[in-house]
């Protein structure tokens, strides 16, 4: 073995530590790129301009630093002192970008500001749609149980809308947020995960509520409890989406002395409630679907997947 080699493998762990230390420092991997996009973006040879090709090669080298050890550092001149506005930075420090990039950007960033106020985009009680096929014999024994989970649940889930000033249930539901105030990018993220986790928390509450049986089901099959499952999952179908409890909901909301957030956007229903026991309303779903067509037809999408569902819910 080379003295050389022998060498490169007597390392202590202070080395490791200091060698990490030294590449978490030294880090300017980001800050390089995106400087490289702001000097593409102002100069009209873009991604060719003599700065960019320069940050380009700095941008290699720094990619290799855990490996060569070679620190690479942003020349001072190339430092951006104005982003262009699709980089999401301050008012302050952006630009109004004029290619295509900031076009983009500004199209899609006014199609949302239109969307979330767009009027048809709240449901009225008659456009709700509701499905017979979820309704279960023996759910009108959870009627009134789910009711108050449904209020219970609608109360947690406007508390997080207003408390995280976001405008829409359906924004939380899926975690695409997106009428958040525009607070800095990092706090805007760093809220965003507050929330989506507030919003996990409170579905596992429910989740557990939804789990909960009577203390007298100890001895019931396996099969039993599942049909017990399914009424009560269709129950809560009902409560959220039956034009009787949706009118309900509505003459609750018009009730409340501290709707008025909700009554800037008009009166709207949240429908998110019973998807927390989804699976049991896709068993009521597809058996209901199988009873009325028969066999699966594996060549429709629908019933493919519907035979997919079935074998594994």
């Amino acid at each position: 073995m080379s003295p050389q080699f022998k060498e490169f493998l007597s390392f202590s762990l202070q080395d490791i530590i200091e060698f990490f230390v030294r590449n978490m420092v030294n880090e300017n991997l980001g800050a390089i790129c995106n400087a490289h996009v702001v000097h593409a973006d102002s100069s009209d040879y873009g991604a060719l301009d003599e700065k960019c090709i320069h940050l380009a090669e700095l941008a290699a080298t720094a990619v290799d630093f855990p490996k060569t050890g070679k620190v690479v550092t942003m020349p001072h001149h190339l430092k951006p002192k104005l982003y262009p506005d699709f980089m999401g930075k301050e008012n302050h420090q952006s630009y109004r970008s004029k290619k295509i990039l900031g076009r983009l950007y500004r199209r899609i960033k006014d199609a949302y500001d239109e969307d979330i106020d767009a009027p048809y985009l709240n449901f009225l009680t008659g456009d709700i749609p509701y499905d017979k096929d979820l309704e279960v014999p023996g759910s009108a024994d959870f009627l009134v149980e789910s009711w108050e989970q449904k209020c219970a649940y609608d109360g947690q889930l406007s508390g997080l809308l207003g408390q995280y000033k976001v405008k829409r249930e359906e924004e939380v539901v899926t975690g695409q947020i997106w009428s958040m105030p525009k607070y800095n990018s990092r706090k805007q993220g760093e809220l965003k995960e507050r929330l989506k986790h507030s919003y996990s928390a409170l579905k596992k509450e429910f989740r557990h509520i939804f789990e909960r049986l009577s203390s007298d089901v100890g001895d019931l099959s396996e099969e039993e409890k599942n049909s017990l499952y399914e009424q009560k999952a269709s129950a809560w179908y009902q409560v959220t989406y039956h034009p009787h409890w949706v009118k309900k909901s509505l003459d609750l909301q018009d009730k409340s002395p501290g709707n008025q957030e909700i009554d800037s956007l008009g009166s709207t229903v949240m429908l998110s409630f019973p998807w927390i026991a989804v699976d049991y309303l896709a068993r009521t779903k597809i058996r209901e679907r199988h009873r009325k067509s028969g066999n699966f037809d594996s060549t429709k999408p629908v019933d493919s997947l519907a035979k997919y569902l079935s074998e594994r819910l």
